[in-house]
């Protein structure tokens, strides 16, 4: 059949087939009489050749899918690489092109072959494309693209994984429109089915190292398969695959020991098949070899390997494992801890127990965070090592096989600066200890230039601020400390000043400008999962809005590698501090309902007092904070989204991957990425829960009776106790008989209501903020009467925050206002992690 695409040329789409040897190849063995095997529903392989072509990888050719040359140009070379020196070809695109194919729905392999050499009447150089499959960028080639390769390389191959919900698969190549005379070029397509859910998997957590909330895919994301290894074994032909044409390298190319105490390990037992991985997830090959760390006795054993990966994307860590000894007959024998990035991904691992038996694939995926500021390559670590707890006979660490994925971008793009793969080549000379030891001097070397170029990027970054340093705090600048200032003021990091950990880092207390002024200094911890963009978005935040509810940033420095934020001190701390867990005097309910009005007029400007809506994205009752007149103050901006223009977009969302703290988290926004205003309105209806009931967002499992286990989450076990008319019964116990009835109804009714499932039944922060000044009325005794006052009076101050301006100024695009000028800046005691 033909296809016409959008620039009015016709293509042959190729037709689906099954290979005469494919049933053969997908069975696999397995411990049941009858075999299992997957079958692709899609199992395409078209090439520029017109005969078999040297990049056959057992897909024979078929006059069917042969391509229509009227519309594509071919070009030939000699391949360099060959004794025979046989003629290759590819197909030339000198404008853009779709390529369609017709798919069924579900996920797919794509994989994109290139021969890297000067072909007839063309300059390599200029081969300057993008490549795009629907909405996907996967490849984009620029000047340096093609430096690195010798002609005599082999096939670039990029394999990328999409999810198909349509019948057509649209493969479409974009020549540079800023060159004279780029091209776009392939040498062959490849387009197989997998089962669905094998990598892309839209609705399951993913542990996400370093981080206590777990990862989501959203519904659009794609992935490029970076490394696919063997750990400990052959190379695994993609014939030999789960009939997904996959190929397993080995890994002595990223492989490397602390101490060379290592070894490969082969299967004593027989591998088969289980239900709890299916038998198409590696081949079974993969799991009959591993390597080992052959003692123990010291947890700085350790076995790493190193993958080269581009910054600015998050990636997906696959670990297969299978338990291969026939001396491990329980549970505790092996027990071993896995590192990533660094990080312990797993502190007790006992593969034994995951798969219930000797000789049962299974695997675990983690999801790892390179999506910071960066340019170039960075390494990927994963690291086995021994664990306190384990046996010194038997507690060797293993790992039998590796794959790693990128995942595509909030723009759906997966395009890194290596396009053909990332090379790190060193000398053929070079043995393998060597080998190792280049590695860490090239993983040194970009270390250090990623140090300088953030050097340079700091210098840049505070100079247009420096001057203003000098001014007085009042006039909307913050300061710029050296490092000397923060370890003046703190005493080097004392630790009798330290008052807090959190995911950014350690919280200290300290004092400036003789004493004078005390403050809180918020430090960086290298190795958190947060960095230079949750650091810069405070500043960015902090520095250009101005309310007497929200924190004021005194200053920060980046200073010798240091990340840190300085904050006023906030004498009374957190508001969490006051309502659980705490051997502080109850709070009186007037007092509660005071703090809520408070905080929810910080929330009310963010979203409403300034050009665009700023939407806090981490509301909970740690990131309240009171100062020494018990005045509350939303903290920590780290997370913090600036959303549509309040007066001019019709957008109503930012589609973002999801981040916040487990509890509080609105679950509109978990299911579809979309963030809104009313994300915060529900975070915020957990904390007047929390308020209400002094008893955290989220009790652990163990903490809580077996028979209760309902009531682990606050806002669910709210919801119900509301439908129920049971409420009354979960407050804090302290409160009962104190609160006037009608204030409790006002104040529960506005609660319940900012917990809805879908964000377009909560209120907004303006009738969050009416109903709780009602409250307030109501506990005064006001009662209904003065309601239409409180309505007037509510928004008269919103009036009034929208007309103030400091100096009558905007300032990068925020409104600047501040309806009590002269409050003193003020921030974070204690605040806990994302």
């Amino acid at each position: 059949m033909k296809t016409a695409s959008p620039n009015g040329n016709s293509l042959l789409a190729p037709v689906m087939f099954l290979p005469f040897f494919f049933i053969a190849c997908c069975t696999v063995p397995s411990s049941a009489d009858k075999p299992s095997y997957y079958m692709p529903l899609d199992s395409f392989a078209v090439d520029c050749s017109p005969s078999v072509s040297p990049l056959d990888a057992g897909f024979p050719n078929d006059k069917k899918n042969e391509i229509d040359f009227s519309s594509v140009s071919k070009v030939y070379a000699v391949d360099p690489s060959s004794s025979e020196k046989p003629r290759i070809s590819a197909c030339i695109f000198y404008k853009q092109y779709n390529w369609s194919f017709s798919v069924s729905d579900g996920p797919k392999f794509i994989r994109l072959h290139f021969k890297l050499v000067t072909y007839s009447g063309l300059n390599i150089s200029k081969a300057l494309f993008s490549i795009n499959v629907g909405p996907h960028t996967l490849i984009t080639t620029s000047d340096s693209s093609y430096s690195k390769y010798s002609p005599n390389s082999d096939y670039a191959i990029r394999e990328f994984c999409v999810n198909m919900d349509g019948q057509i698969l649209n493969v479409t190549f974009t020549p540079s429109s800023k060159v004279f005379g780029a091209y776009a070029f392939i040498n062959k397509i490849e387009i197989v089915s997998m089962p669905s859910k094998l990598y892309i998997q839209e609705d399951a957590p993913f542990s996400l190292v370093g981080h206590p909330s777990p990862y989501f895919m959203g519904n659009s994301t794609a992935l490029e398969m970076m490394y696919r290894m063997n750990i400990g074994g052959h190379v695994i032909s993609d014939l030999e695959d789960t009939c997904m044409f996959r190929r397993w390298t080995r890994d002595d190319d990223y492989f490397t020991s602390n101490d060379g105490n290592t070894s490969i390990v082969e299967s004593e037992v027989e591998v088969n098949s289980s239900l709890l991985v299916p038998t198409y997830a590696a081949p079974l090959l993969v799991y009959t070899s591993a390597r080992t760390i052959l003692h123990t006795t010291e947890n700085t054993y350790r076995a790493t390997w190193l993958c080269p990966v581009d910054h600015g994307f998050y990636y997906l860590v696959r670990l297969h494992f299978c338990e291969i000894s026939r001396t491990i007959k329980r549970g505790g024998q092996r027990v071993f801890s896995i590192y990533i990035n660094n990080q312990t991904a797993e502190d007790h691992v006992d593969v034994f127990n995951w798969s219930h038996g000797t000789g049962i694939p299974i695997y675990r995926d983690y999801i790892v965070n390179f999506s910071r500021y960066g340019e170039g390559i960075e390494y990927l670590s994963v690291a086995i090592g021994g664990n306190n707890g384990s046996s010194a006979e038997y507690g060797r660490p293993i790992l039998n096989g590796l794959e790693i994925f990128k995942l595509s971008d909030i723009s759906n793009n997966l395009a890194g600066t290596h396009p053909f793969g990332i090379i790190v080549a060193p000398h053929p000379n070079l043995g393998n200890g060597a080998v190792n030891i280049y590695r860490v001097c090239i993983g040194l070397l970009y270390a250090l230039t990623a140090i300088a170029w953030l050097g340079f990027f700091c210098s840049l970054f505070s100079k247009e601020q420096r001057e203003s340093s000098k001014q007085d705090q009042s006039s909307g600048h913050c300061r710029i400390f050296t490092i000397a200032e923060t370890k003046s003021a703190t005493n080097n990091f004392a630790d009798n000043l330290l008052i807090g950990n959190g995911g950014f880092g350690t919280v200290y207390k300290g004092s400036i400008d003789g004493g004078i002024s005390s403050i809180a200094i918020k430090r960086a911890n290298p190795s958190s999962h947060q960095g230079l963009k949750e650091f810069q978005t405070e500043i960015s935040m902090l520095s250009r809005l101005r309310h007497s509810h929200l924190v004021s940033l005194v200053g920060y420095c980046m200073e010798e590698k240091e990340m840190i934020l300085v904050y006023e001190y906030m004498a009374q701390g957190t508001l969490r501090d006051h309502l659980y867990k705490t051997q502080k005097p109850p709070l009186q309910w007037k007092q509660r309902l005071r703090i809520c009005i408070g905080a929810a007029r910080g929330l009310h400007y963010l979203h409403t007092g300034a050009k665009h809506t700023i939407i806090h994205r981490d509301i909970k009752s740690t990131n309240i904070l009171l100062d020494e007149k018990w005045v509350p103050k939303v903290s920590d901006f780290g997370l913090s989204k600036v959303g549509p223009n309040n007066m001019t977009e019709s957008k109503t969302h930012v589609s973002t991957i999801v981040k916040g703290s487990f509890g509080y988290l609105d679950p509109e926004y978990y299911r579809r990425q979309k963030l809104t205003e009313k994300s915060d309105v529900y975070s915020f209806g957990v904390v007047l829960f929390e308020v209400l009931c002094a008893r955290p967002a989220v009790i652990p499992m163990g903490e809580i009776e077996e028979e209760e286990h309902e009531k682990v989450s606050l806002a669910e076990w709210a919801l119900h106790c509301c439908q129920m008319g049971t409420l009354d019964q979960i407050i804090d116990p302290y409160l009962r008989g104190k609160i006037v009835p009608e204030c409790f109804k006002t104040f529960t009714d506005i609660a319940r209501k900012c917990l809805a499932d879908r964000g377009s039944e909560r209120p907004s922060m303006g009738d969050v903020l009416w109903n709780l000044e009602l409250a307030m009325k109501q506990q005064e005794g006001a009662g209904q009467q003065e309601a239409g006052s409180v309505r007037k009076e509510v928004n008269r101050r919103k009036n009034d925050d929208l007309s103030k301006m400091i100096d009558g100024q905007r300032c990068s695009g925020f409104d600047i206002s501040d309806p009590t000028p002269g409050v003193e800046f003020s921030e974070i005691m204690a605040p806990t992690g994302r």
